[in-house]
């Protein structure tokens, strides 16, 4: 069951009381004490400007702080963070990382600067903490922003028939999922669903080789040059005997089989 009005209000409820107990500790007021502040993402950048409104009443009323101020403390405070999720969009556990990354990226906030910051789980489990600035903050911008550039484009019918594949499957019991394509490497992937529900998933470590169906004449050629092989060395034992015994004193021993030796120098 998903309620996400009710899961906004847990959110909003969340970082009410973390505000309420960082004030009391001597920390200041969330949206006051700090020169930048980071929140989880939630659905997307929207619902981060509901929460900073949100925590903006919080601390100083409802409606007490104009539009016009809110909206440039917002610019000020919070929206460098969300550049990156903007092209991004919901990241659940990671959100509140890349967007301190985003912060680092695109604001430079200068040595001694505080950050706010508010990590959110599922659970209503939160956090509110804050950062302080020590030296030169540095994020790979080639590597970062170079991924998103690298992704490729697809047109949205080829969205919506994964959507129909996963409707298609959705909480479906019994059944063996088929690969379609080359999984990513250092990845999980869903292997079965058992007849209680149970899920049961794989690990790719590497990229997967696509592997080929036996060649039989090949093998069948390779048979034949090993039984060629193991004739010749064969008769080249029978050659080896033959000369031994003729230059040997003792008892008598039988005669060993007459070879043709042109016939067994040649195959060797």
């Amino acid at each position: 069951i998903v309620d996400g009005p009710g899961s906004m209000e847990v959110y909003f409820s969340c970082l009410a009381a973390c505000q309420r107990e960082v004030e009391a500790r001597g920390g200041g007021t969330f949206v006051d004490a700090h020169d930048f502040l980071v929140f989880h993402l939630g659905s997307g950048p929207k619902f981060v400007r509901h929460a900073f409104e949100s925590a903006v009443a919080a601390a100083h009323g409802e409606g007490s702080v104009g539009e016009e101020e809110v909206e440039a403390m917002f610019e000020r405070l919070v929206a460098p963070s969300l550049r990156l999720a903007s092209r991004i969009g919901p990241m659940h556990t990671a959100a509140t990382y890349v967007n301190l990354a985003s912060l680092l990226l695109h604001a430079s906030p200068p040595v001694g600067s505080r950050i706010g910051v508010f990590s959110y789980g599922s659970g209503a489990a939160s956090t509110m903490y804050a950062l302080r600035v020590r030296g030169e903050a540095r994020v790979d911008a080639a590597a970062l922003v170079g991924m998103l550039d690298a992704r490729e484009v697809l047109p949205p019918s080829d969205f919506v028939a994964v959507c129909d594949r996963f409707s298609a499957t959705y909480g479906r019991f019994d059944w063996t999922p088929r690969v379609r394509g080359v999984s990513p490497a250092r990845s999980y992937r869903i292997k079965a669903v058992g007849v209680l529900g149970r899920r049961e998933y794989e690990y790719v470590p590497f990229d997967e080789v696509q592997l080929r169906a036996p060649d039989v004449a090949a093998a069948e050629a390779a048979e034949s040059v090993v039984q060629a092989a193991s004739a010749s060395s064969s008769a080249l034992l029978q050659l080896l005997a033959s000369l031994a015994g003729g230059g040997t004193q003792g008892p008598a021993t039988p005669a060993a089989p007459s070879v043709d030796v042109a016939a067994v120098v040649g195959s060797v």
